[in-house]
């Protein structure tokens, strides 16, 4: 015990007590700086294939879809050029060395890949418990509900866009949104319109009902009524790489696709070049920001009459959790995050 004196006053000091107190600050002060590195994640839940909701998904969101289903199911995987038709990358599993024992057969059977529209129409008829579309539930999508007396629960799950796609020898590398809402009723028809060369362009599109038809109609043409590709079939794409294959050998061409399918799944495989719009180059920064003008979402839903219990509301939830965010995140989308 020590004393000394302040003002005339005698203080007694316990230097024992002192040192004791500054060494649990001390402690407690590296505890909580230190919290956020030593936080350990909540491990990934593992479900058996057995107990594995029947869901569905797109052309560009089944790389999301499988992503998480392998990460979930314990399957390891890489991104890998799809050998069956040499246009895409794709998430290529390895069964061999799975937590559990089940073939990719057995993988298909519970995941399907039907595009948007046939995703939304599993959901509706009960043929699936849960999806990943690219897009909302369209109007016709709606109808078919409700005359099927089925509500749909829908959230976006992730950021993605409507690109547009030019051969890379086409010298203009952008345009106005309201050029491109031209070139698609059909008033601006050729390139020296807008800073090209004097040439017919072919605005190739993509067929009724699919992913990128439909956010072309809503997110660009703001009601205006497109080009009637029934006169001219050969415009019509059917299938996600139908633009680029165009695009490709067509100089003069002009299509779009989601931002993601370009830059995740096709690379460098075929050769486009994404146009800037209004100025601005879509890129993830210029996603994420929303200066890039036509932003869209993809979106996960279930049926709302899906009990709360189900393993495919609790995989939708499990959706908007970090854990999801982040696996989405490393799919090449960009999470939408809580």
């Amino acid at each position: 015990m020590r004393h000394a004196r302040f003002l005339g006053i005698t203080i007694f000091i316990d230097m024992k007590m002192i040192l004791h107190i500054l060494t649990c600050a001390a402690l407690m002060a590296v505890s909580l700086c230190g919290c956020d590195k030593t936080e350990k994640k909540e491990p990934i839940p593992k479900v058996d294939l057995k107990d594995w909701p029947l869901t569905d998904c797109s052309t560009s969101t089944r790389p999301v879809r499988d992503l998480v289903a392998y990460k979930l199911l314990g399957v390891p995987y890489e991104w890998k050029e799809d050998w069956l038709n040499g246009t895409t990358y794709i998430i290529q599993p390895d069964f061999t060395k799975a937590e559990s024992s089940f073939s990719y057969k057995d993988y298909l059977s519970k995941n399907l890949c039907s595009g948007t529209h046939g995703a939304y129409e599993s959901l509706i008829e009960s043929k699936t418990d849960v999806i990943i579309a690219s897009r909302d539930i369209s109007r016709n999508e709606l109808e078919l509900a409700r005359n099927s007396g089925v509500e749909i629960e829908t959230e976006p799950l992730a950021i993605d866009a409507l690109v547009f796609i030019v051969n890379p020898t086409n010298p203009v590398k952008n345009l106005s949104s309201d050029q491109v809402r031209k070139i698609y009723t059909g008033e601006i028809t050729n390139w020296k319109e807008v800073g090209g060369v004097d040439h017919a362009i072919t605005p190739y599109i993509r067929n009724a009902d699919s992913g990128s038809q439909e956010k072309m109609e809503t997110l660009v043409m703001n009601g205006l009524t497109m080009i009637d590709g029934t006169y001219m079939p050969e415009i019509i794409g059917s299938q996600m790489a139908s633009p680029y294959l165009q695009i490709e050998i067509d100089e003069y061409g002009i299509g779009y696709t989601p931002f993601f399918y370009c830059t995740a799944m096709v690379r460098d495989l075929l050769k486009v070049n994404m146009m800037s719009i209004d100025g601005v180059a879509p890129s993830k920064k210029s996603l994420s920001e929303n200066t890039y003008p036509f932003v869209s979402s993809i979106y996960a839903a279930v049926r709302k009459t899906e009990s709360h219990e189900s393993m495919a509301y609790k995989l939708f939830q499990f959706l908007f959790t970090k854990q999801g965010a982040d696996m989405i995140d490393e799919s090449g989308y960009i999470a939408i995050r809580q």
